[in-house]
């Protein structure tokens, strides 16, 4: 199973794809370098929790969407599952 980092980075570049977006329109858009922007799409580069706000912003999405697919406990440890019924 991916970590939640992996996750969230394969959908950073699944997104800014279906922007069709390149790199350099991400980066721009965040105030990035090319270079932090492939590097953390290639693992390279961890995502750090102020990113994930940057990263939703500029995508206008929320974080759960962001880390769709992520492991089911990973995203219920973080509050980002759907409330469970009493």
């Amino acid at each position: 199973m991916a970590s939640i980092g992996d996750t969230a980075a394969r959908n950073v570049r699944v997104e800014r794809a279906r922007r069709r977006w390149r790199q350099a329109d991400l980066a721009e858009k965040l105030g990035w370098s090319l270079t932090k922007v492939s590097d953390l799409e290639t693992g390279k580069r961890r995502i750090t929790a102020d990113q994930l706000v940057e990263l939703c912003t500029a995508f206008e999405i929320t974080l759960a969407r962001l880390l769709e697919d992520a492991d089911a406990g990973d995203l219920d440890r973080l509050g980002l599952n759907s409330p469970r019924r009493p």
